[in-house]
C-alpha cells in the first residue's frame, strides 16, 4: 500500500467553501448568517487538516503501512469513508453557494428579499445545515482515528517515552469515544427532522472509527505478570466477574481501590482474581502479582516487580515505583490468610491503583473500599459445578447422561469446590478411576487421610494440634488419588515426578524454574572441572615464587584428619540430590545435561497432565504449585517428621547445588538466576528450622539416655557459603553474614584459621561486612587475616596479596593513607611479578593504588595510574565489562578537583571529556544493572560532581537530589555513599548561594554518631573532616569568621589524628588549614574591633565593610579531601 493517503483530494471542496464564506460576509449580520457562518468555519477548518495531512503523508510518510497488516485494515476504511464525507459535503455546499449568491445579488440591487425567498425559508436549508453540522462532527472523529492509529504506530525503547506516548494514546483514544457520542446525537436529531435521510455514508464512517477504538483501546496493558495461566476448564462465576468489574469500574479514581476476596480454601479464589486480570487486563496498564502468605514471600515477589520496573529488587523500590506510576494498574495480593498478617503493610502507599486482595480470612474484608469491597465466593452452583468438571476430564460432547449424572454425584460429594473438581476430573482423564467409580476410590481415601491424620496428631504437642477444615479434607483427598497412581507406577517419569514434588514442596510454590534444576545436576561437574583448572593455575603460580613456603605438617595432619572421618576432602561430599539429577552413569558433561533435561520434561508433563503443577512460561520454563497442593505434599499424613526432614535437606541440597561456589559464576545472568532463588531460599531454611523444632520436642518427649545435637558438617558449611552468596546479592547482609561466619568457624575448627578455605571464607565473610559499612571489625579481621598468611605462606604468596589488597583499601577508607599507600605500592610490585602488568588483579592493584593517592591530593600522580588501569581493562576485558567501567568512572571522576598550587592548564577539556565519559558509564551500567543499582546511581553521582566542576551547577543539583531520593530508599541515610552523596550536594548548593540549605545538610554530615562502625581507635574518620572543611567555607563565604575559625580548629585537631601516629600532620591539608586559621584570626580581630569603634572615620570603616563584602561573595575554591 505505496499511498493510503492518496485519494483524499479536498481542494474543490475547500475552493467552495472559500466562496460560501465570502459570500456570506456580503449579507447583513443576523442569527442565521452568523450561525451558518460559524459552521462552515468549522467544515473548512477540518477539511484543511485532511488536506495537510495528505500533504505531509505523501511527502515523509509517518504510517508505513504493510498490505494486509493490521493498520492497513483499519487505516483503509477511514480513508475511503472520509473520502466519501468530503463529495457529499461538496454536494450540498454547491446548492447552498448558488442560494446565497441570488441573495446577495437582490441585496446589491436593492431589491426587498420576501420572507420566503430568505436563506433560512429555502426548501433544503434545514437538511443542508444539519448535514453539514454532522459532516463536520465525523470529519473531526475520522482524523482522530488516523491519529489514534499514528500513535499506535510508533515504537519507543526509553521507558519515559513509552509512558508518554499511552499517556497520549489514552487521551486520543478517550477524545474519539466522545467524538463518537457528539455524531451519534447529531444523526439521531437529523434522521427525526429530516424524512428519509440517507445516512449510509455516516453508518459506515462509524463502523470504522469504531473498530480503531477496540484495536487501540484506551489503556495498553504492557505489563501482565501472573504466576500462571487462567486454567482452560474456566467455567461460570459470571456473577462474581461482573462485581469485580462494577467496583473497578473508574480505574483513574484519585484513590487506591481495593477489594476482598474471600472464602474457604480451594473455592476458587485466586483462579476468579485471575479470570478477572484476564478479562479485563485492557483496563489496566500493569498487572501485578504479590504472594501475601507471609511477610518474606511478600517482599520476594515485589523484589520480582521492582526488576519488572528496572529499580532496585527490594520492597520499598517496588512500591515506590508502583505509587508514581500515571498509569492504572492492577495488584493482586493473594492468600493473605495468615491472622498475623498486618495487611496494610502489603499495600503500596499513595493514592493510585487498584488492589485486589484473596484471603480465607473474613476479617480482611474491612480493607474493602471500592464497589461492594468485598465477596464472599462460596462453592460453585451444581450446574456450572457440573459443566467444569466434564470439561476439565475432557469428556466428548454431547455429554452423555450417565457421565452428567456421575459428575452430578461427585460434585456434590466433593462439595462443589473448583480446586477438588478439576483434581477430580484429572483422576478420570488419565484413567485412574472412570465416572461411576471415582466416589468409591475417594471414600477410601477420605477415610485412610483422616485416620492416618488423627494418628499423627497424638504424636504432636497439643499446642501444635490443628485440624484443617473439611474443606481441605475434600481437596486432599483428590490429590492423594492422583499421587498415589503416580506413587505405585514402576515407569521412572511417574517416580521422578513423585521425587520433584517433594523437592517442590519445600521451595517456594512460584518459579520453580527448570535450570536450576538443571544446574543443581550438572554444577558438580563444572566445579570439578574448574577447580582442576585452578589447582594447574595454582602450580603455574608457585612456580614463580621466590623459595615458597611449603605446607606446614599441621596442616597436612588436619587435613588427612578431615578426610578420613568424611572419606572425601572438604566441600566434596555428593550433595543428597533427587534421582532425577544424580550422576548414577558417571556421564561426562554434555551428556548428563541431555539426559537429565530429558528425564525432567517427561517429570514435568506427568505433573502438568495431572495438575499437581502449572506450567507458568514455556519458553523460559518456569513452574508453580497451587498453594493447597504445596502444603498437602509436604505435609501429607503419612510423612514422618524424619521422612518430612530428609525431604527438606534434599531440597536445600538441589538449591545449593545450583548456586556456583564463589568467586566462580561472577557475571550478570547468572547474578540475576541467584537473585531470583531468594524465595526458596527463605522458605526451605524456614521449613527446617521448624522441623528441627519439632524433632527437638520429639527427642525431649522420647528421654533418650544422651543428649541429641544436631550435627554440622562440610555439607552444611557448604550449603551456608552459597546461601550467603544470594542472601549478599539481595542486599540481605545480615543473614549473608551469619552464614559465613558460621562456615568460617567450622573451616577454622577442621582445618585451621590459616588454611586457603579458611582465609577465602574470611575474605567472602569481609567483603560482606565491608558492605555493611563495618569497616573497623574489617580491618581487624584483615590484619589477622594478613599475619596469618605471612606467617604461613609469606609475602608473595596469592592470597597474601588478595588479603593485603583488602586490608590496603579498608586502611584507606579510614584515613590511613601513609600505610595503605605502602601496603599498595608493595603489593603492586608483587603482583607485576607474579601476574605480570595485564593481569586484571595487578590492575586491580594499580587502581587501589589511585585511590588512595587521590584521597592524598597527588592528583596527577593518581590521574596517571587511573588511565593506566582503565587502559588496561579496556584491552584485557572489553571496554563494556563491569570492572573496565569502574576503572573509566575513577579516571573521570579525579579531575573533578580544585587545585590552588599548580593548576593543569588542560583541566577544562579533560572535564569536557569526563563528562562523556561519565555518561557512556552511566548509561552502560543503567542497561545492565538497572537505573536504581547502587553502581549506577554512584556513577550518576561523580556526573553531578563533573557537571557542577564545568559550571552547570543547576543540572548537577537536580541529579543528585534526585538520585539521593533513590538511594536512601534502598539503601538507608546511614550508608557511607549517601553520606558522600549528601557532602556533594551540600557543596553544590554552596556554588548556588543555597547557604542555609547547605548549612543545615554540613552540620548533620559532622555528627560523629554517622562514623562509629568505620572510623579506627586512634582517629577521626576523613569523610568527617572533609565535611568540617567544607561548612568551614560555607560560613566563611557568608562573613561568618568566629564559626568558621572554631572549625578550621576543630579539624585541625582531627586531621592529626588521621592515620594515627600524627601521620595526619603530612596530609596536604595540614599546613592550608593552619594558614587558614591565621587569616582568620586576623578577620575575627579586626571584626572586634568594628564593633568596638562603630564611629571611626567614614573612610576606614568603609575599607572594613568593603573588605567583608568582598568575603562574602569570594568563591573560595576548597581542596577535596575524600571522596
Amino acid at each position: 500500500m505505496s499511498d493510503p493517503f492518496g485519494s483524499i483530494s479536498a481542494g474543490v471542496l475547500l475552493n467552495g467553501l472559500n466562496e460560501t464564506l465570502a459570500a456570506l460576509e456580503k449579507l447583513d449580520v443576523d442569527t442565521i448568517t452568523t450561525g451558518l457562518f460559524e459552521q462552515i468555519g468549522d467544515l473548512k477548518a477540518i477539511v484543511e487538516s485532511f488536506d495537510q495531512l495528505a500533504i505531509a503523508e505523501r511527502r515523509n510518510a509517518s504510517l508505513h503501512v504493510r498490505p494486509r497488516s493490521p493498520t492497513e485494515r483499519f487505516l483503509q476504511p477511514l480513508i475511503n469513508s472520509t473520502t466519501a464525507i468530503l463529495i457529499e459535503s461538496g454536494a450540498y455546499i454547491r446548492p447552498l453557494l448558488s442560494n446565497i449568491k441570488v441573495t446577495v445579488d437582490d441585496k446589491e440591487q436593492g431589491f426587498w428579499i420576501e420572507s420566503e425567498r430568505r436563506l433560512e425559508n429555502q426548501p433544503l436549508y434545514l437538511e443542508t445545515s444539519l448535514s453539514l453540522g454532522l459532516h463536520t462532527r465525523i470529519l473531526r472523529a475520522l482524523f482522530t482515528a488516523i491519529d489514534l492509529l499514528k500513535i499506535q504506530h510508533l515504537s519507543f525503547t526509553d521507558d519515559e517515552a513509552q509512558s508518554s506516548s499511552l499517556k497520549a494514546r489514552s487521551s486520543v483514544s478517550c477524545r474519539l469515544v466522545n467524538e463518537l457520542g457528539l455524531v451519534r446525537n447529531s444523526l439521531s436529531l437529523i434522521t427525526e427532522e429530516v424524512a428519509n435521510y440517507d445516512a449510509s455514508t455516516i453508518v459506515d464512517a462509524i463502523t470504522a472509527t469504531e473498530a480503531v477504538t477496540l484495536h487501540v483501546p484506551d489503556i495498553v496493558n504492557r505489563h501482565f505478570v501472573i504466576p500462571r495461566p487462567v486454567r482452560a476448564c474456566f467455567t461460570g462465576r459470571k456473577t462474581e466477574l461482573a462485581k469485580l468489574d462494577k467496583a473497578f469500574q473508574d480505574v483513574t479514581k484519585s484513590l487506591q481501590q481495593r477489594f476482598v476476596i474471600y472464602g474457604l480454601g480451594g473455592s476458587g479464589k485466586t483462579e476468579l482474581a485471575f479470570k478477572f486480570a484476564n478479562e479485563y487486563k485492557d483496563k489496566f496498564w500493569g498487572v501485578f502479582f504479590v504472594d501475601g502468605s507471609s511477610q518474606k514471600n511478600a517482599s520476594s515477589s515485589y523484589a520480582e516487580i521492582a526488576t519488572i520496573g528496572g529499580v532496585e529488587p527490594n520492597e520499598k523500590a517496588a512500591k515506590n515505583w508502583l505509587t508514581t506510576r500515571d498509569l492504572p494498574w492492577l495488584l493482586i495480593i493473594d492468600n493473605v490468610d495468615d491472622d498475623e498478617t498486618n495487611l496494610e503493610e502489603l499495600l503500596p502507599g499513595g493514592d493510585k491503583g487498584c488492589v485486589l486482595i484473596t484471603t480465607r480470612n473474613p476479617s480482611h474484608m474491612t480493607h474493602g473500599n471500592a464497589g461492594d469491597r468485598y465477596l464472599e465466593l462460596l462453592a460453585m452452583e451444581p450446574k456450572e459445578a457440573e459443566e467444569l468438571i466434564l470439561r476439565a476430564a475432557e469428556e466428548p460432547r454431547p455429554w452423555a447422561q450417565t457421565a452428567i449424572d456421575s459428575a452430578s454425584s461427585i460434585c456434590k460429594a466433593l462439595g462443589f469446590l473448583p480446586l477438588a473438581l478439576v483434581q477430580a476430573a484429572k483422576a478420570i482423564l488419565k484413567g485412574i478411576c472412570d465416572w461411576p467409580n471415582y466416589l468409591s476410590s475417594y471414600d477410601r481415601e477420605i477415610r485412610r487421610i483422616r485416620r492416618n491424620y488423627h494418628g499423627r496428631n497424638r504424636s504432636i504437642s497439643r499446642e501444635k494440634k490443628r485440624l484443617d477444615d473439611s474443606s481441605s479434607f475434600t481437596v486432599f483427598s483428590t490429590y492423594e488419588i492422583l499421587y498415589r497412581n503416580l506413587e505405585e507406577s514402576p515407569r521412572e517419569k511417574c517416580q521422578d515426578a513423585v521425587e520433584l514434588l517433594h523437592v517442590f514442596s519445600f521451595l517456594h510454590f512460584q518459579n520453580i524454574r527448570l535450570d536450576v534444576l538443571i544446574n543443581a545436576a550438572i554444577n558438580p561437574l563444572r566445579e570439578e572441572k574448574q577447580h582442576e583448572e585452578d589447582l594447574e593455575h595454582e602450580k603455574e603460580l608457585h612456580k614463580k615464587l621466590q623459595s615458597p613456603k611449603r605446607k606446614p605438617w599441621g596442616m597436612f595432619f588436619r587435613e588427612l584428619r578431615a578426610y578420613i572421618s568424611s572419606q572425601t576432602s572438604l566441600f566434596a561430599t555428593p550433595p543428597p540430590l533427587p534421582g532425577v539429577l544424580r550422576n548414577r552413569d558417571n556421564l561426562c558433561l554434555e551428556d548428563l545435561e541431555d539426559e537429565v533435561q530429558d528425564r525432567l520434561r517427561a517429570a514435568l508433563s506427568v505433573l502438568v497432565e495431572r495438575s499437581l503443577v502449572t506450567r507458568q512460561e514455556r519458553s523460559t520454563g518456569r513452574y508453580s504449585m497451587h498453594r493447597l497442593i504445596h502444603k498437602w505434599v509436604r505435609e501429607r499424613p503419612e510423612m514422618s517428621t524424619s521422612h518430612q526432614a530428609l525431604w527438606c535437606q534434599i531440597s536445600m541440597a538441589t538449591l545449593s547445588s545450583s548456586i556456583k561456589r564463589p568467586p566462580h559464576g561472577d557475571n550478570e545472568p547468572e547474578n540475576q538466576a541467584r537473585r531470583e532463588l531468594l524465595p526458596h531460599i527463605t522458605h526451605v531454611r524456614e521449613c527446617q528450622t521448624e522441623l528441627d523444632k519439632t524433632l527437638a520436642e520429639n527427642a525431649a518427649r522420647a528421654k533418650p539416655l544422651w543428649p541429641l545435637n544436631k550435627s554440622y558438617g562440610k555439607l552444611q558449611a557448604d550449603q551456608d557459603v552459597r546461601f550467603s552468596r544470594v542472601y549478599c546479592e539481595t542486599g540481605h547482609f545480615e543473614e549473608a553474614r551469619d552464614l559465613q561466619q558460621r562456615a568460617l568457624g567450622y573451616a577454622s575448627v577442621r582445618l585451621g584459621p590459616d588454611h586457603p578455605i579458611a582465609i577465602a571464607l574470611s575474605l567472602l565473610l569481609t567483603k560482606t561486612l565491608w558492605l555493611m559499612c563495618e569497616m573497623e571489625k574489617v580491618v581487624k579481621r584483615m590484619r589477622a587475616t594478613h599475619q596469618l598468611c605471612v606467617d604461613t605462606w609469606g609475602d608473595y604468596h596469592p592470597l597474601t596479596l588478595d588479603v593485603t589488597e583488602t586490608l590496603g583499601s579498608a586502611l584507606s577508607m579510614q584515613g590511613k593513607y601513609t600505610e595503605a599507600n605502602a601496603l599498595h605500592l608493595a603489593n603492586l610490585e608483587n603482583k607485576k611479578r607474579l601476574y605480570g602488568d595485564k593481569h586484571q588483579k595487578t590492575l586491580e592493584s594499580t587502581r587501589n593504588l589511585a585511590r588512595v593517592l587521590n584521597r592524598r591530593m597527588e592528583y596527577n600522580q593518581a590521574s596517571r595510574l587511573f588511565q593506566t588501569a582503565w587502559e588496561g581493562m579496556r584491552d584485557t576485558l572489553g571496554p563494556t565489562h563491569l570492572e573496565t567501567l569502574t576503572s573509566l568512572e575513577d579516571l573521570s571522576s579525579s579531575f573533578a578537583r580544585h587545585e590552588e598550587d599548580n593548576p593543569d592548564p588542560n583541566l577544562g577539556e579533560r572535564l569536557l571529556q569526563s563528562r562523556k565519559d561519565l555518561t557512556f558509564v552511566y548509561e552502560q551500567r543503567k542497561e545492565r544493572l538497572g537505573k536504581e543499582h547502587p553502581y549506577t546511581l554512584l556513577s550518576r553521582l561523580f556526573l553531578a560532581r563533573v557537571e557542577s566542576a564545568v559550571g552547570n551547577d543547576k543540572e548537577a543539583e537536580k541529579i543528585i537530589r534526585e538520585g539521593l531520593e533513590v538511594a536512601e530508599r534502598n539503601i538507608g541515610s546511614e550508608h557511607l555513599a549517601v553520606l558522600m552523596a549528601k557532602c556533594i550536594h551540600a557543596e553544590v548548593l554552596v556554588k548556588l548561594r543555597r547557604f542555609s540549605e547547605a548549612e543545615k545538610l554540613f552540620y548533620k554530615l559532622i555528627d560523629r554518631s554517622w562514623y562509629t562502625k568505620t572510623v579506627g581507635e586512634d582517629g577521626d574518620h576523613p569523610d568527617r573532616l572533609a565535611n568540617i572543611w567544607f561548612l568551614a567555607m560555607c560560613l566563611e563565604q557568608q562573613g561568618k569568621w568566629e564559626k568558621t575559625l572554631g572549625l578550621c580548629r576543630e579539624f585541625l585537631v582531627g586531621i592529626e589524628t588521621i592515620g594515627g601516629r600524627g601521620l595526619g600532620m603530612n596530609h596536604k591539608m595540614y599546613p592550608k588549614v593552619m594558614k587558614k586559621i591565621t587569616e582568620l584570626e586576623r578577620k575575627v580581630v579586626e571584626g572586634s574591633t568594628i564593633r568596638k569603634h562603630p564611629f571611626r572615620d567614614n573612610e576606614k570603616g568603609r575599607g572594613v565593610q568593603i573588605g567583608i563584602e568582598e568575603a562574602w561573595v569570594e568563591d573560595v575554591r576548597t581542596e577535596e579531601i575524600l571522596v
